[in-house]
């Protein structure tokens, strides 16, 4: 049953979320990854406010953060839309700032979380065949000092270090702590 999936996700999540946090963590290691069948997209939007319950329960904030139409929303306001829309082909010169933007975005609302601030983004399955979602974590936990954990739905999977959005590309390899059921 497909519920049962998302049941066993979100004990696993309690679980993490639970344990006492180490504020001594680098960046990287304040990522935690929750892993699953990205069939289970709508689902998990769906539930979303029951991580919120979890996480509150255990003493923590919840911030949420959906990017998913924030591609949209940069390429309609980009100078250069129209030529993109005649060859997009020429997207890959400005794609860079998209990355910058995003990153800029996300950095900005983990500024704004406390040290006991679970910041969740949704959405990163937006990124596919755009940007490279490695790119954007990459640049973001790099750049920005997270004050709690920084969660990312990730619709994909994991073969230990190595991450695949959506299943279908080659997957990068990232300290981040998996949550999967």
């Amino acid at each position: 049953m497909v519920m049962s999936k998302i049941d066993d996700l979100l004990e696993v999540y309690r679980t993490q979320v639970s344990l006492q946090w180490n504020e001594m963590l680098s960046g990287q290691e304040k990522v935690w990854f929750c892993v699953y069948d990205p069939s289970y997209e709508r689902r998990i939007r769906a539930r979303l406010s029951e991580f919120k319950i979890v996480t509150v329960q255990s003493g923590h904030t919840w911030q949420e953060v959906d990017i998913t139409g924030l591609f949209e929303n940069w390429l309609a306001g980009n100078e250069y839309r129209e030529d993109f829309f005649t060859d997009p082909s020429l997207l890959r010169y400005d794609l860079d700032d998209f990355v910058a933007r995003l990153a800029d975005h996300l950095t900005e609302k983990i500024r704004s979380a406390e040290n006991s601030t679970v910041v969740a983004v949704i959405g990163i399955g937006s990124l596919y065949g755009i940007v490279r979602a490695s790119a954007v974590i990459d640049r973001l936990v790099r750049s920005t000092d997270i004050p709690g954990r920084l969660m990312f739905f990730f619709p994909g999977d994991r073969d230990r270090r190595n991450y695949r959005l959506l299943k279908a590309r080659d997957g990068w390899s990232y300290l981040a702590t998996p949550i999967e059921a």
